[in-house]
Formats: structure tokens, C-alpha cells, sequence
């Protein structure tokens, strides 16, 4: 269920509003769907289309930087725009409004760059804009969000499509970037070469699996001998999501079972888990606001903010001679590796990946209808040491070893297509699609769209894959491994 949007009034156009200059945004992707209509897709899918004549596609195009909103006012005001009569100043009066974001009004590009214009920073405020949140939501809104208000949604993408699109959701189908194999398929792959399947666990938990696609293409990676006596369990807090989950796990050949249940209190017995695979969940777990001077009194206004300073205090974290007026913690992630740390047998394993920064305290990401928080991976990893994991840390590109100068289409503009297929009742995915990908899946309809633009996989303005990180955590006292190299097929095992 896509999460009600703020509303906004139209745009004022009089007094210091007509002195500001007006830029289109420039990732704009546009479809000519006949010789006189152009296409184009507000930020907010409850929002229609917006279509075009010729007039209003050159107003538009006439939002360059150097075009004052009076100067359009003047020109295009009571000019026809739209196939369905609506005036030229109908559009100026909604184009810059965060449920929009055709283009934005300022006396200066966001961002305060003359020379260029920092869109980044503008698509921040349309989300702030956008979801109605502004500042710290609360440290139970992640929880209520993924347990009350996702009611529906488990049978389609339309989720991770927009409101919280995940690596591993982009990655669901075979893909160039990755040689071919989708990401389920390929994080199998880096799995066996670790050592993680031999001998194979028994008991196999995935925390927050989304729409199962890990589940199921994890499943197809291995022969159906190598999945018996495999039990694999899904843990969500979302119960349509879980419902997806067991299908498609069922899909991949795996023998499932699920459990609603929130992932910083796991409902398994201590030493009962072999493997837990956790992709993109810990930015949702819970946050702390606490103040300057919680962190220097070492106490907590409430038990949760006492909680969060009993682990600062434990793990001995930094918080400096001169801390803000307040920070975000990370408790919840805290809370995870401790439960981690408690249902993994000895010589358990964890695969944990999420978005984060190694310095500093988290910020918000806002998205619409709720707001995460970045993971901060020093305290983190310092949590695992302290509880006795052993860990491996590295970025999610390095882990997957993903070629960095693949070309691949923005997600905007993927998005965005979809929203056309639609409007003409075509099929299209949105997914991290290559040049040649996203021919063979427009085909025809590819001629007649405009402002299409590519990105490195590995550049941030795609999806910033370099800011995703990756723990590999071990409990001690399994079994030793047996060592051996393996060479055109053939293992040569170590003697000791």
C-alpha cells in the first residue's frame, strides 16, 4: 500500500514568486504518444499523467535558468498547454510542488551552485516535501509502518518498486552487471566460494525478505539434493510480504516456513541457527534521539534511551569532547547482532547488508510515508567484536564483485517508463535494466522516448552502491573446516 502524501495548495504565482527563475528538472523523461501529446510523470503516482501539447512542451523546455516565472506567466498564462484545455498557468502553479517536481522556482539552482544545479539536494526536499515528515519521526514509527500500515502490497512490486526500492529488488532478474545472474543467484555463488554451504546448514533464517525473490533465486542456484534437509525459515514484520515470501521460497525449492516476527527479537531458541541472511533491513530498525545530555550524563530520559547509553557505555564508543545538541543511534542494529549472537550455533554465520557510514552519527533518508536512518558500520562492527563474532567488512560492489562501468538506466527513468506501459496497457518491469536490456524490453516504443540518460553502476547518482556495506559475521567453536583449494574441478584438501 503506497503511504497517503502530504497535500499542497497551488503555487501562488504573484509577488516575489513571479522575480524567481524557473529550471525544468533535468532527468526529466518524456513519450511522445502521438505527433501532437507528450507524456510526462509526476513524482507522486496518485497524480495522472501529465500530458502536453506543443505549446506546453516549449514551456517546458523554456525553464533554463534564465526564465523568470513572470516572463512564463506572461507568455504561455492563458495559452492552451494541455489536451484537456488547461492554461498555462494550471501547469506553473503545480509543476514546482513536491508532488510534482517538473521543476523548481528560486532565486539560486538548490543547492546555491550557480553552475550547477544540485539536484540531489532538491530531490531530498521533494521526498521531505513529499512524505509530510520533517525532523525525527519517533522511535516506534519503523516499527508501526512495517507492521500496521503495510496491510497490502505482498502481490505486487509496486513497493520496492517506489517507496523502498533495495538493491537486491533491482537486481531480482538475471542481469549483464552481475554476469548474468540475479542477485539471489550470484550472493549464492559468493556464499558456497566462502565456505558457508560445506557442509551445507541445517537451519537457514532470512530476515526481512521483501517479495521472496532472494528466497527463490538463492534456491536455483543449487541442485535439489544440496536443499534437502535444508529447513529455511522467513522472519518479517510485514505479513503480506511474508505471504510472498513462502511462495517464492516454495518456487526456489526450498522447504519454508515463516513467522511473523520483528528482527531485533528473534523467536528462535538460543544455538539453533546455522545461517542468517539479512539484505537491506537494519536502515528500518529502531533509532534513538538522543541528547547532548543524555551522551555526558550517561542517562537516559527513558528506558530505550537508557538501553541505547548502556550499549555507548559497554562498547566504549567515542562521543567526543563536544557532542551535538542531540544524535541518532543506532539501537535496533544493536539489538539484531545481540540476537545474532544468541540463535547462531557455534561456528554460525551471518550475512548482513544495509546502506551506512563508517564516521559520524546516522542521518535521515527520507522516503514517502516514513523515514530511515543510516546504519554507522564502526559502531556496528565494534557491537560484533565486542559480543565475540569474528567479521569480515567490505562494500557490497566488492563482495559482489559488480563491474563498475556498466551502463545502466536510471531508476527515475525506469520508474517513469513503467508509468507510460501502463497508461497504454503494456508490461514493463522496473529493475536495473543495461542499453541493451532496456531495447529488447521497449522494442518499438523505445523511438519515441526522450531524456533516457545512463549511469555507471558504480556512480553514486545511480543508486550509490558504494554506500551499501557488508558483514560477515562468525560465532566461534564449530567444528574446524576442512581446507582445500579447487582447480579446474578438482579439490585438493589440505593434510594436518
Amino acid at each position: 500500500m503506497k503511504p497517503a502524501v502530504a497535500l499542497h495548495e497551488p503555487r501562488s504565482l504573484e509577488g516575489e514568486t513571479l522575480s524567481l527563475l524557473s529550471w525544468h528538472i533535468p532527468d526529466l523523461v518524456a513519450y511522445q504518444h502521438s505527433e501532437d501529446e507528450w507524456w510526462f510523470a509526476p513524482l507522486d503516482d496518485n497524480l495522472p499523467i501529465v500530458r502536453l501539447n506543443r505549446t506546453g512542451l516549449e514551456m517546458l523546455t523554456s525553464m533554463n535558468g534564465h526564465t523568470t516565472v513572470r516572463a512564463l506567466l506572461e507568455k504561455y498564462g492563458s495559452k492552451v498547454c494541455g489536451p484537456d484545455g488547461e492554461p498555462g498557468r494550471w501547469h506553473l502553479e503545480r509543476w514546482s510542488l513536491p508532488t510534482y517536481s517538473l521543476c523548481f522556482y528560486g532565486a539560486e539552482p538548490p543547492g546555491g551552485h550557480r553552475h550547477k544545479a544540485k539536484w540531489d539536494v532538491l530531490l531530498q526536499q521533494i521526498r521531505e516535501g513529499w512524505s509530510g515528515q520533517e525532523g525525527f519521526e519517533g522511535e516506534e514509527h519503523l516499527e508501526d509502518f512495517h507492521a500496521h500500515e503495510l496491510t497490502e502490497g505482498g502481490e505486487d512490486d509496486g513497493h520496492f518498486d517506489l517507496i523502498e526500492t533495495t538493491v537486491s529488488h533491482l537486481f531480482r532478474e538475471p542481469n549483464e552487471t552481475l554476469n548474468g545472474l540475479s542477485y539471489g543467484r550470484l550472493l549464492m555463488q559468493k556464499l558456497r566460494r566462502l565456505g558457508w554451504f560445506s557442509p551445507k546448514p541445517k537451519v537457514l533464517v532470512e530476515i526481512g525478505g521483501g517479495l521472496g525473490y532472494v528466497a527463490r533465486e538463492l534456491g536455483k542456484e543449487l541442485l535439489p539434493f544440496e536443499k534437502q534437509g535444508v529447513k529455511y525459515l522467513s522472519v518479517d514484520i510485514t505479513k503480506p510480504f511474508l505471504k510472498r515470501q513462502l511462495v517464492r521460497a516454495a518456487e526456489g525449492g526450498w522447504s519454508c516456513t515463516g513467522a511473523r516476527a520483528n528482527g531485533e527479537f528473534l523467536p528462535f531458541k538460543d544455538n539453533s541457527v546455522d545461517l542468517v541472511i539479512d539484505n537491506e533491513n537494519m536502515a528500518d530498525m529502531t533509532p534513538v534521539k538522543l541528547s547532548r545530555r543524555e551522551l555526558t550524563s550517561g542517562s537516559g530520559d527513558t528506558p530505550q534511551h537508557q538501553e541505547a547509553l548502556d550499549w555507548i557505555r559497554r562498547m566504549r564508543l567515542p562521543i567526543g569532547n563536544d557532542p551535538p545538541d542531540d544524535v541518532i543511534f543506532n539501537l535496533g542494529p544493536l539489538r539484531f547482532v545481540a540476537e545474532l549472537w544468541r540463535v547462531l550455533k557455534p561456528g554460525g554465520r551471518a550475512f548482513l547488508t544495509e546502506f551506512g557510514i563508517e564516521d559520524g552519527w546516522p542521518a535521515p533518508v527520507k522516503l514517502p510515508g516514513h523515514t530511515e536512518y543510516e546504519v554507522q558500520y564502526a559502531h556496528l562492527r565494534q557491537a560484533v567484536r565486542w559480543l565475540g563474532f569474528q567479521e569480515q567488512f567490505l562494500t557490497l560492489p566488492q563482495f559482489l564483485t559488480i563491474k563498475p562501468s556498466v551502463k545502466v538506466l536510471c531508476t527515475g527513468a525506469a520508474y517513469t517508463i513503467q508509468r507510460f506501459c501502463r497508461g497504454i496497457n503494456r508490461p514493463f518491469i522496473v529493475r536495473a535494466y543495461t542499453e541493451r536490456e532496456i531495447q529488447e524490453a521497449l522494442g518499438d516504443m523505445l523511438p519515441r522516448l526522450q531524456g533516457l540518460h545512463y549511469h555507471d553502476v558504480a556512480d553514486p547518482a545511480w543508486f550509490g552502491l558504494i554506500d551499501f556495506k557488508v558483514l560477515l559475521l562468525e560465532k566461534p567453536g564449530g567444528a574446524p573446516r576442512t581446507n582445500f583449494t579447487e582447480t579446474n574441478g578438482y579439490r585438493w584438501y589440505a593434510q594436518r
